[in-house]
């Protein structure tokens, strides 16, 4: 049975959880790469009845370019060509534009753009090889229609839609598909509500139906190509 290899980052959020939890159901076999690795949590029985493996883990620091081509060096080698990747990392960050200097600049554009950089770079010369692969990538509503209050973490979140735009247009024609996916509201996670428990949740975008268009990212087949997708709270 073909069980393609997907590489996700912040694999260890809210979001991360319910795409583990939706790739391992869809017959996907994981690589994770976080700062810290994930636990390892079986995914049901097999096919077989047999336990699922845990996804293999690696802890890399995604702004360390040689240590990301490394740990992508050892998943490929343990588990075969990485047929996609999904580049959940990031960050939020609140503040003014009037507020917000340059290292609060620069730190939204390392968490939210550099560290997906890092994994493409090294990821896209082996899939445009290959002739086949896909990179999936999470913007925001904000990188739409601006962020007030937000403002590095609306200009890093557009500056990853520009990158990943430019990926597409470098890569398409050789077989890998890029998408960027902008979830145009706030995710039901529990730091969320936590964060602001005077808001409704239930005007939140559930993670699990985010997941369900991710993994559909992921597998849709040849001769539709899917670029940008926006994904709204259903109320």
């Amino acid at each position: 049975m073909d069980r393609p290899i997907v590489l996700v980052t912040g694999a260890g959020g809210a979001l991360g959880s319910a795409v583990r939890e939706r790739l391992t159901r869809d017959g996907a076999r994981l690589a994770l790469l976080a700062r810290r690795a994930p636990a390892g949590e079986a995914g049901g029985p097999a096919a077989d009845g047999a336990a699922e493996p845990a996804p293999w883990a690696a802890a890399v620091d995604l702004l360390d370019e040689a240590a990301v081509t490394d740990a992508i060096d050892r998943a490929e080698t343990e588990l075969g060509p990485v047929r996609a990747a999904l580049l959940l990392a990031g960050g939020f960050a609140t503040a003014p534009a009037a507020e917000t200097d340059l290292g609060a600049l620069r730190q939204q554009l390392d968490v939210n753009l550099a560290t997906a950089a890092s994994v493409v770079r090294a990821l896209l010369p082996r899939m445009t090889e290959r002739g086949e692969g896909t990179i999936v990538g999470i913007a925001a509503g904000q990188a739409r229609r601006g962020g007030s209050g937000a403002a590095a973490y609306a200009a890093s979140k557009a500056a990853l839609a520009a990158y990943l735009r430019a990926v597409d247009e470098e890569s398409a024609s050789r077989g890998v598909r890029t998408v960027t996916v902008f979830p145009m509201g706030t995710l039901d996670t529990p730091a969320n509500r936590q964060a602001m428990p005077k808001a409704d949740p239930a005007r939140w975008i559930d993670p699990a139906r985010l997941a369900e268009v991710l993994a559909f990212a992921v597998r849709i087949g040849p001769r539709a190509r899917l670029r940008e997708i926006e994904v709204h709270p259903d109320a």
